[in-house]
């Protein structure tokens, strides 16, 4: 270090210690020896190599058109935390060249051992669901909003259900279906934000737009709160009807 920068630094920490900061907080280091303007660049710079996962814009969707890419852009990111405590990325479950799609919440424990979507008590209540309008895993194609499962099957918080939304909503526009069923209120308010609790909107038929698709979507209750009120099943019968008459 040459004696000019030397005597700048030292006047420089004798102006700290006057002005009575004892301690420096950055999350990185900052390079005082260019001007402001010159400084400014410097950051977004340094913001565009950090490639920030946890920000929809740097998760790089923008080419994706396949399954096999989305699902290999999926394990390879770290943006959401949840990935850290599960055992596998469950990705989806079904055909994917139905015109049926379900969306669930998240892996529940025997979703993330066996990295399927609905293979537990709440899956085997949906495939009865499913095949009681003659249908069943051949015939739909089944994903979640969140692809890893929180930590005691807690409900995800907003911010992993934001982080996790430009996947999904890339999975369903390469899927292209002409029908899709939400199950759950996490499910129908990370794609419909809607601020009616799911019991009032259940049933009812709207149009979700991702791009240049429409999408017919309905939401209706999740298996899970079905097995917690069996009473409920005779409103997702009618909901189900309902979802046999549109494809038909």
């Amino acid at each position: 270090m040459s004696k000019p920068s030397t005597k700048n630094n030292l006047n420089l920490l004798k102006l700290y210690k006057e002005s009575g900061v004892d301690e420096i907080i950055s999350s990185s280091p900052q390079n005082r020896t260019v001007k402001k303007k010159d400084y400014l660049s410097e950051k977004v710079k340094n913001s565009e190599k950090s490639n920030d996962t946890k920000s929809p814009e740097y998760i790089g969707l923008e080419n994706i058109a396949t399954l096999e890419e989305l699902k290999e852009k999926m394990s390879s990111f770290k943006g959401c935390d949840l990935h850290k405590s599960a055992t596998n990325m469950v990705f989806s479950d079904g055909n994917p060249k139905s015109k049926i799609m379900l969306i669930g919440e998240a892996p529940g424990h025997d979703e993330d051992l066996q990295a399927k979507p609905f293979v537990g008590r709440s899956g085997k209540l949906l495939d009865k669901m499913l095949e009681a309008i003659n249908l069943n895993r051949e015939k739909v194609y089944i994903a979640n909003i969140i692809p890893w499962r929180p930590p005691a099957n807690r409900r995800p918080t907003e911010d992993e259900i934001n982080i996790c939304l430009p996947f999904l909503l890339k999975h369903i526009e390469i899927i292209k279906p002409a029908a899709l069923m939400l199950l759950g209120s996490t499910a129908s308010f990370a794609l419909l934000k809607n601020k009616e609790g799911i019991s009032k909107i259940r049933g009812k038929w709207v149009d979700l737009k991702i791009n240049n698709l429409t999408i017919p979507t309905m939401p209706t209750f999740h298996p899970a709160f079905l097995l917690r009120q069996p009473g409920q099943k005779k409103h997702v019968w009618t909901d189900l009807k309902s979802l046999r008459d549109r494809i038909k």
